[in-house]
Parts: structure tokens; sequence; C-alpha cells
């Protein structure tokens, strides 16, 4: 009997065209290979609702069930920020799975090979999942500025001890990832996250934000739970290094050799809905917001 996978990711009203672009890159795929697709969501309008019905995708709503001091002021201005806890939850609002693919709202999957591998890599090992932590990203602004802030964000969220201990610890992104349903890591994932939201009282915090990453790194780094490391390129960070476009083949690769083809896409951070400058294999430029399917205008050449 084939292992029962269901694709998940979610969000509110305010980035639902960028999970619009997201599901336009694995729907007709998941159907072909039946697997499920679920949605969370954290303040969809309900046209939105709709059109994710009509398409045949599980909805599940979601909220703080725990106490927490900045709780009220997020509920009022950012009620999105709960579909973040909803990764947590999964098992719960799609039950009777055996895997569980998460896929951040800003992702988009250009390579639909990669998602079976990501589930099947997740049941032999509990947890697949990518790192903030390439050749490729110390272009960008992975310095000791950002070592830091990581340093300072474990300190806020978890106390001195842990902080120290998760120093220099390369970051794991939750953005792309799969687990097993059975996977002991779930239980110490959600306690480390309540525990970070109760200690921080800041609403305008970063660290809040990055609340489920931050517990989830400290699951794997201090308290050793198990993991599958995937290569950048099952979630290449776009605010890192932003891709190379191939012409000739007519994809997304890595900016460097061996210019492996990128297989899931994420606007990460600053990337989000942007016209980027990418460089070309031609040695020509070309401007795109990196949206599916893609539109990659050439630049006129410089005199």
């Amino acid at each position: 009997m084939s292992p029962r996978t269901i694709i998940v990711t979610g969000c509110d009203s305010k980035q639902f065209p960028l999970a619009r672009n997201l599901l336009s890159t694995v729907e007709a795929d998941a159907a072909r290979a039946s697997i499920a697709m679920g949605f969370i969501d954290g303040g969809l309008a309900p046209a939105d609702r709709a059109e994710l019905t009509g398409r045949s995708i599980a909805v599940a709503p979601i909220a703080w069930d725990f106490d927490f001091p900045t709780r009220a002021i997020f509920e009022a201005t950012a009620p999105g920020v709960a579909t973040l806890f909803g990764k947590l939850r999964m098992r719960r609002l799609f039950p009777g799975y055996d895997v569980y693919v998460w896929l951040d709202a800003d992702t988009a999957v250009l390579d639909w090979t990669a998602i079976p591998e990501i589930a099947a890599e997740a049941l032999r090992g509990q947890l697949a999942i990518g790192l903030e932590f390439d050749r490729l990203y110390f272009r960008g602004h992975l310095d000791w500025k950002m070592w830091r802030h990581f340093d300072r964000w474990y300190e806020e969220a978890f106390g001195a001890e842990v902080a120290a201990a998760m120093s220099l610890k390369p970051m794991i992104n939750t953005g792309v990832y799969g687990i097993a349903a059975d996977a002991p890591l779930w239980d110490l994932w959600e306690r480390l996250y309540v525990e970070a939201m109760r200690r921080q009282t800041d609403h305008r915090r970063g660290p809040l934000f990055m609340s489920e990453q931050s517990a989830m790194n400290v699951a794997i780094h201090h308290h050793r739970m198990a993991m599958t490391a995937l290569p950048a390129t099952c979630n290449w960070l776009c605010h890192l290094a932003l891709p190379m476009w191939d012409p000739a083949a007519g994809r997304l690769v890595e900016p460097a050799p061996p210019y492996d083809p990128i297989r899931i896409l994420h606007l990460s951070g600053w990337s989000k809905d942007k016209s980027h400058r990418i460089l070309g294999r031609d040695g020509r430029t070309y401007r795109s917001r990196l949206f599916q399917p893609l539109d990659m205008q050439p630049e006129p050449p410089t005199q």
C-alpha cells in the first residue's frame, strides 16, 4: 500500500496571490499522483475559501489555543501569523496521512519529482528539510551580523543557555519540508514553540515571527531530533541568492557550476513580488518577477 501523502500550504488573504502561484505548480501533478492537498486558513477572504473548495483542496481554519503576551495584538492586526502555528498542527488539521509535505505560500515547484522524493525521505528519516546554508548563499547577507541576530533571537525565545548552545548552528529553514506522521519531533516542536511565544513580549520584534522555525532548530540542533538534509535546490532561498536563467534549457538553475536546476523556488524574505535582475547563462541579463509561468524579459545590451 502506498503511503498516504498530503501537500499542505497556508496563508491569509494578503498572501493568497502567492499561494495561487504555488498551487498552479503542483495541483495537476498532485492529482495525477493521487496526493491530497490541504490549505491552512490563516485569515482568507470568503472568495479565497470558495476558490479552494471548488478546486477540491481541503481547507482548515487555525487559531491559537494557548495564551501568550502578544496574542491579542496578533489576532487584531496580523491574524495570518497563526498559519505558522498551523504548521505544527497539520496532523490534527488533516488527519489520516502517513507523511505531510509543507510548502510555504511563496514557493513554487519547478520540478514535481522533488515532492515524492521529499515524502520518501521523510518516511525513511522522520524529517526531510533544508538549510539556509549553501556555497552560493554567502554572496548575500549571510555574514557575522546575521549570526549575531540569530544569537539574540534564540536568547529572547529560549534563554541564554540554549542561545549559547545554538551559536553558529546553521539555520534550518521551515519553508519546505516533509515530516512523517509518527515522527517524535511533532510534540517537542510544539512545546518549544509555545515556550518561545510565551517568553517574548514585544510584538514588533522579528523573533516572534520566526518562533516556529527557531523552535524547529532548537529541537534538531539542541535536542538532537532526527533529520535528513535536503539540497538547497529543493528550497532555493531567493533572498540569499537569486537563481540564474538558462535560456537553452528553459529553466532556472544555480548561479554557479555545475548549474543544477532549481527544483523548488522560494521567494523568501525581501524577494516577494519584485522585478528581479536575473543573470543568464548566455551572458545576458533578464527581468522577471519569478512567478509562474516564468516571464523572462531580456534587458537591452549595454553600449
